[in-house]
């Protein structure tokens, strides 16, 4: 007769068994998530690839199906997508997660309050975490977005620099001068266009004048060489002595002299509107048609620093600084407006050396006759940035 197994050791092999059918399980589970996360990045990379006029919508499509079904719980991996995106790809991206969140529950909150307060995150998902987390939790979220005034997310600062904005519009008549206490807030910490302008304009009302060359920190004294040819547009891409010049030298001999659409000219000094910094090439040159201008200008920083160039100009236009060309928009009487044109570069400790060849075609019409500029140099987030000798 085969002896039973005592009662002991029939405890210990279901001990074993449940053990090791919870480390199948675990490492099942654990399988299938990094599966799952291998799938979700793969259909990111499909969204991130979308662009302009439908390229990569074919990918794009079911890529976009298939992350819509993502878990709430996994809403922080297509937040992280968020960086570094192109304009198409992050519409797609936005209305994903918009989707995805449409199913989760309240106590997600807390999630996307952490995400959205972590600056270790990138800038546009922590903004999109906001924008959830007042659908979810409108209270919690004015309370934080009260304390993102100087935060390096440039969404979230939008977001804190608005809501000043509005308050200071519900007190303006009442109480100016806290109207006006808020709006000094907001400006200081606006980086946006549109917002600085709707503050400067609410301060003028109240009897605070700001000019908006000083607010924007426009570069406003330039030296300019003016007209040169640019009949037909051939002057855009002609190559005229100065932009050589500035490109083999990295500077420019102000002394010299050259010859000009109608005849010899010379650098001579130039400066912006005192209100909203514009250089105005018609009004300095006769309204000239046909015609290229130089302006060279020179801006000191007291070190080396990640910048921005930012121009609004109506007319077609090239950027170099310290010799190396940023942009170049061959584009005339389409509109213009600050900020209109915008190039990462270096800023240098020392002098920095500024090179902008703005181009006016031969169009008669009234609406065609404006010859001018703003030009400012900022941080990476759009604050603007002073010369200092």
């Amino acid at each position: 007769m085969t002896k039973q197994p005592n009662l002991e050791l029939r405890r210990k092999i279901a001990r074993l068994m449940m053990v090791t059918m919870m480390m199948v399980t675990a490492v099942a589970a654990n399988q299938t998530a990094a599966q799952d996360n291998a799938q979700i990045a793969k259909a990111m990379d499909a969204i991130r690839n979308a662009g302009k006029e439908g390229t990569g919508f074919a990918e794009a499509i079911p890529a976009a199906n298939q992350l819509r079904q993502t878990s709430v719980t996994k809403i922080d991996l297509l937040l992280d997508a968020m960086a570094d995106t192109n304009p198409v790809a992050e519409n797609w991206m936005r209305g994903i997660v918009f989707d995805v969140a449409r199913k989760s529950p309240p106590a997600s909150g807390a999630n996307l309050e952490r995400y959205a307060m972590d600056p270790s995150n990138n800038p546009t998902g922590r903004g999109l975490a906001m924008e959830l987390l007042q659908q979810i939790d409108p209270a919690t979220a004015t309370k934080l977005i009260a304390e993102c005034l100087n935060d390096p997310s440039l969404p979230l600062r939008e977001m804190a620099v608005e809501q000043a904005i509005q308050r200071a519009e519900k007190s303006a008549q009442d109480q100016p001068a806290a109207a006006i206490a808020d709006y000094r807030i907001s400006l200081a910490a606006a980086r946006h266009p549109r917002q600085l302008s709707r503050i400067i304009n609410a301060l003028g009302k109240l009897g605070d004048e700001v000019q908006t060359a000083d607010a924007f920190v426009m570069l406003t004294v330039w030296k300019s060489l003016a007209p040169l040819n640019n009949v037909d547009g051939v002057g855009f891409d002609m190559e005229y002595a100065p932009e050589k010049q500035f490109a083999s030298s990295k500077s420019i001999n102000l002394q010299d002299q050259h010859t000009g659409k109608n005849g010899s000219i010379q650098w001579q000094s130039i400066t912006g509107s005192s209100d909203l910094g514009e250089v105005d090439l018609a009004e300095a040159y006769e309204k000239e048609k046909g015609a290229v201008g130089y302006l060279f200008a020179e801006f000191e920083s007291d070190q080396d620093r990640p910048a921005q160039a930012r121009l609004g100009c109506i007319n077609a236009n090239k950027v170099w600084i310290n010799g190396k060309l940023l942009m170049q928009n061959e584009v005339y009487h389409a509109g213009s407006m600050i900020d209109q044109y915008i190039a990462n570069f270096s800023l240098k400790k020392g002098t920095n050396r500024i090179l902008l060849k703005i181009c006016q075609n031969e169009q008669e019409e009234s609406w065609a006759q404006d010859w001018k500029f703003q030009f400012r140099i900022t941080d990476p987030s759009g604050k603007g940035l002073s010369s200092k000798p």
